[in-house]
């Protein structure tokens, strides 16, 4: 691949992770405002539209930052998929998964049940609402340790 092409693939591996990991930390302010101000139904409601922004911003961003950084790798001889920070990035994007499917995505799966069972105002809301911003929190410090990574490559 010429200097040009390498040069838009990580143009779109930039783009691809600001917009991922900045629509995280967006929604991850926003949601602790509604924790601040125990306003579960609001908090609520932008779980469901965090729901449809899942296959329509954070999928896609996900897929053209990874994609993109394989297609950098494995046309370029200066880059390996050994390199420490490029493994780090690939743990990274791993644990990120894993801390939405495990940890996130349950909590707020709790989080709407107990608004339903016990109504917006109860302090198991309340509790289950800190649950989600912990799964959330943790997956923006995978993700800031990624960017960390990439930036610092370490080892290199």
């Amino acid at each position: 691949m010429g200097v040009i092409g390498y040069e838009a693939f990580r143009f779109l591996h930039v783009v691809g992770a600001i917009v991922w990991l900045g629509s995280g930390i967006g929604l991850l302010m926003l949601n602790q405002q509604f924790i601040r101000a125990r306003d579960h139904r609001g908090l609520l409601a932008v779980g469901r539209r965090t729901e449809a922004l899942g296959t329509k911003l954070f999928a896609p961003a996900s897929l053209v930052t990874v994609g993109a950084g394989v297609v950098m790798v494995a046309t370029t001889d200066t880059l390996g998929f050994g390199d420490l920070w490029i493994l780090i990035g690939f743990v990274g994007v791993v644990l990120s998964g894993v801390a939405q499917m495990a940890v996130a995505a349950p909590a707020y799966t709790r989080f709407q049940a107990l608004v339903e069972e016990h109504g917006p105002e109860s302090e198991d809301v309340h509790d289950a609402a800190r649950a989600l911003r912990l799964g959330n929190l943790l997956d923006i410090g995978v993700l800031l340790g990624v960017v960390w990574a990439m930036t610092a490559k370490p080892m290199l």
